[in-house]
């Protein structure tokens, strides 16, 4: 008879134990993967490295020009972190001027795509700093330019007074001209029609006309209580200018050759006179001996500028160029000893009307229309 096995269930169950437990897990199918768990606190940020150092240039700041630069000579130089470069300069006379430009500063250079006269720097321009002195070598191998370091330096504002607009309206001339006051109108040249137009300045309405055969692109009243007080004209580019009775307008006399394109004409007492010629930059202070035929050149200011309109006033000839005028004392020397701007105008011709100055002037926004200003200017 044949013998049966009998198998013991604990045995067997621990078999299958050890058989499962010892199966490779990569072998079967991959699971589900679990969500990603929540992101750690990012750590502190370590040390910047070395080449993350920035160095302030050292040209920043406000200086004073120790030496003598162009015929404008720069007296201070502001060279600000907003990348602008400002010059405050003044000539032999006592002109000044202000002027501003954009430039890149770097540790050891100054760039600038612009030339400017008063220091003459343009381009590349290397510079050094040692003891509060500034050092510029030029890209045009000028003399360097010399600067201290300052905190005295007069702000720009204070260099040159900006002026304010009072009234303003526009005219039908289609030139820049030097105007002239006669108590009631102001006068200039309309040269559409070559009348010299009396305009109120009120309501800025043509009032009335005097015919001319000149291009007077300057007029002026004599300063003068007489009827016979005279009307000063200029002629387009010559270098003379006429004279005529205001009342008639009956011609008197025409003046001795001066300099060409007399852009300005200045009354002082009667018979005597300042005068611009434009070409040659030049003011011929006038006399005209009575009888009046023709007169004598007292004297003359050669200017480093064109001047435009001239006005006289309480013993000051008042000078425009450019957007600025310059008030002039004439005597015991010539010198200017205040000067002011108009913002972005460009400023021919000036005169007062008792209270305030008179500005020719065109916007350099709108160079097509000519303009006559009221400013806050007073004697």
């Amino acid at each position: 008879m044949q013998k049966r096995k009998y198998y013991n269930p604990v045995f067997i169950f621990s078999m299958l134990l050890l058989i499962v437990s010892s199966c490779n897990p990569e072998d079967g199918e991959d699971g589900a993967m679990g969500a990603q768990g929540e992101q750690g606190i990012q750590g502190e940020q370590g040390p910047a490295g070395d080449d993350a150092t920035l160095t302030t240039p050292a040209a920043y700041g406000t200086w004073e020009v120790i030496s003598e630069v162009g015929s404008d000579v720069a007296k201070y130089v502001y060279i600000n972190e907003d990348n602008t470069l400002e010059i405050l300069s003044e000539d032999q006379l006592g002109f000044k001027r202000a002027e501003r430009t954009n430039v890149t500063v770097s540790v050891n250079q100054i760039i600038t795509n612009d030339l400017y006269g008063s220091i003459g720097i343009f381009g590349i321009n290397n510079y050094e700093v040692s003891d509060d002195i500034l050092t510029i070598t030029r890209s045009n191998d000028s003399d360097p330019i010399i600067m201290q370091r300052s905190t005295t330096v007069p702000a720009p504002s204070n260099w040159i007074n900006e002026l304010t607009v009072l009234d303003e309206g526009n005219t039908a001339w289609d030139r820049d001209v030097d105007i002239a006051f006669d108590g009631t109108y102001l006068l200039g040249l309309n040269s559409n029609s070559y009348n010299i137009e009396q305009i109120n300045p009120i309501d800025f309405n043509v009032e009335g006309i005097i015919p001319t055969t000149h291009s007077a692109y300057a007029v002026e009243i004599e300063k003068s209580d007489a009827a016979d007080k005279q009307l000063f004209q200029s002629s387009n580019g010559s270098q003379i200018f006429h004279s005529y009775i205001y009342s008639s307008n009956t011609f008197n006399y025409t003046s001795l050759d001066l300099g060409a394109w007399i852009y300005g004409i200045a009354s002082i007492v009667p018979g005597e006179l300042w005068a611009a010629s434009g070409s040659e930059k030049t003011l011929y202070h006038y006399w005209a001996h009575e009888p009046i035929s023709p007169g004598e050149i007292l004297g003359n200011i050669t200017l480093d500028f064109q001047p435009r309109g001239l006005d006289y006033r309480d013993g000051f000839l008042y000078v425009t160029e450019g957007n600025r005028i310059h008030k002039c004392q004439t005597s015991p020397e010539f010198k200017a000893i205040e000067s002011y701007e108009l913002r972005r105008h460009n400023v021919t011709g000036i005169t007062y009307d008792g209270t305030n100055f008179w500005l020719a002037a065109t916007s350099w926004n709108d160079y097509d229309t000519q303009k006559l200003i009221k400013v806050d200017l007073t004697l």
